[in-house]
């Protein structure tokens, strides 16, 4: 199994009381020679208040057996100096009995260190080879699919929700191997992957007498990712450098990590020591994201800097202040303000989809829009009777409209409708719902449909449309309604019914939900 490294009894355990006047830099610098990346892993555990750091010693296997493997076919004179898994505690553990008496809860995280040596490159150092930490709880730090890691430690497994950062080691992996795996263990059948078939997926092999540690290629990235056949959108800016201002990397990073699937952000760094001509790169991975309801942005893009001009709809992107993600370099769960990497020097940006889609976030909000647009023929004659419908159509007519895509599975979205009232406590009719239950495939895509003041400050809508994520998109039409499955907006579902001479022609059911109602959680 490849999760046998994290829960292997251990060889040998040490208890270290991490309360003040413990020090996690006098510890660091002790055992693992001042590893910045650690330094972190203790930061975010003194954010939970942690007051025990368990050491164990463990064998080398799972993942890092198979990476020792690797190592000695790239290097023969490889040797795993040592092999430590830290747990992070936030109570006071004295010895074994009361460690073994600990609940999940009371797990911050973990970090499995590895120190390697390859003497004829001159190399000795710790990493950390993976680690997982509980998202800060914040209301408006959104990680939409957190993944659970069963981790030893003592004589029993305990449990530990996040995602995986993991560090480059520069021999068989470098940060795009790393980066690769924090996201895609999440979408992976057996839950991860050994750096040997990132490798081998990208052409490195031992005989082509190529170090892995160099990095990836654009080519290389998405042939691993073909390989695994898991979709993505991607865009590489050094070809296409006009899509900068087009398609924002924004955009994209939003679109993967609100649908849970994840995205990818590589850029060159600058600074007076770095050569023009070849400028050394970075990718690094991105899962979340943070909400900011009272941010000006939105309000003024619309009223000051955008006038008569706009896309037709305003990107719920736009209230996010940063983007949660790992840098090997520094360590995991970093916030990364929304725009401080420029937009100049990003050169690759990278959309997983979900398991099976066939499309991203992106697509789906853009179809949703032309869906949107071919159903204001039958939406603004009932404006009359609803003023939420009247409000909705003034501000489609205005451009101002706020969309969110967001992949989830269907029993999920008619939870949402059964459990969650409307401003006047209506939910919906139980007799329709199970009628839908049998009308929508197992996943779909959910563009949500809101407006100004009411998405940010209520954290409401008015809508949704519902496409289907297993048909291929055809690129050739304006309007694919081969995705559309549904629209609701406050009293009314749509359906497709026939197309005449290129127009749609709606069926409609009636809603008992005749307001707005809130939107949907991740979780």
């Amino acid at each position: 199994m490849l999760s046998r490294h994290r829960t292997v009894h251990a060889e040998h355990l040490d208890i270290h009381p991490a309360a003040p006047p413990f020090s996690s830099f006098n510890f660091i610098e002790s055992y693992y020679k001042g590893l910045d990346s650690l330094r972190r892993c203790f930061s975010l555990a003194r954010s939970f208040g942690v007051q025990t750091v368990t050491v164990e010693k463990i064998p080398a296997l799972g993942l890092i057996e198979e990476e020792n493997l690797e190592l000695s076919e790239f290097f023969p004179d490889h040797k795993c100096l040592g092999l430590e898994r830290l747990c992070f505690w936030k109570k006071q553990v004295h010895n074994v009995s009361v460690l073994n008496e600990m609940k999940g809860r009371d797990l911050i995280g973990y970090a499995i260190l590895k120190r390697d040596r390859v003497k004829s490159a001159n190399y000795d150092r710790w990493h950390v080879f993976e680690a997982v930490f509980r998202k800060y709880p914040h209301h408006h730090n959104c990680i939409p699919r957190p993944k659970t890691f069963k981790v030893a430690c003592g004589e029993r497994l305990y449990s530990v929700k996040g995602i995986l950062y993991c560090q480059q080691n520069s021999l068989n992996k470098a940060c795009a191997h790393v980066a690769l795996r924090s996201l895609v263990s999440n979408h992976l059948a057996n839950g991860d992957i050994t750096y040997k078939q990132i490798n081998e997926l990208a052409g490195i092999t031992p005989q082509k007498g190529r170090i892995p540690g160099t990095g990836l290629s654009v080519k290389e990235i998405r042939n691993v990712l073909r390989g695994l056949d898991i979709g993505f959108r991607d865009i590489d800016y050094v070809e296409s450098p006009e899509l900068r201002e087009d398609i924002p990397y924004q955009k994209i990073l939003y679109a993967g990590v609100e649908s849970g699937a994840g995205a990818l952000l590589g850029f060159r760094l600058t600074g007076p020591d770095i050569s023009e001509d070849a400028p050394p790169r970075h990718i690094i991975p991105f899962f979340g994201h943070t909400f900011n309801k009272d941010t000006w942005v939105p309000d003024a893009e619309l009223s000051y800097f955008d006038v008569g001009g706009g896309v037709g709809y305003v990107p719920s992107e736009n209230w996010t202040s940063s983007f949660i993600g790992h840098d090997d370099n520094f360590g995991p769960n970093y916030c990364v303000p929304r725009c401080h990497v420029a937009r100049d020097n990003v050169d690759y940006v990278v959309e997983l989809f979900n398991k099976e889609a066939k499309f991203g976030g992106v697509h789906a909000e853009a179809v949703s829009l032309g869906f949107i647009y071919s159903l204001t023929p039958s939406i603004a004659p009932r404006s009359r009777e609803n003023p939420w419908i009247k409000r909705l159509m003034h501000f489609i007519r205005a451009k101002k409209i706020v969309l969110r895509a967001l992949f989830v599975k269907k029993e999920t979205y008619i939870e949402h409708l059964r459990n969650s009232p409307d401003w006047e406590g209506n939910t919906e009719h139980r007799e329709f719902l199970q009628g839908l239950e049998g009308v929508l495939p197992s996943s779909i895509w959910v563009t949500e449909i809101s407006i100004p003041q009411l998405f940010p400050a209520n954290e409401r809508k008015v809508g949704e449309v519902i496409l289907n994520p297993f048909v291929r998109p055809d690129t050739s039409k304006d309007v694919d309604f081969d995705l559309f499955l549904m629209a609701r907006i406050p009293c009314y579902y749509f359906f497709l019914d026939t197309i005449r001479n290129d127009n749609p022609m709606f069926l409609l059911l009636n809603s008992n939900i005749t307001s707005h109602m809130p939107l949907l959680k991740h979780g």
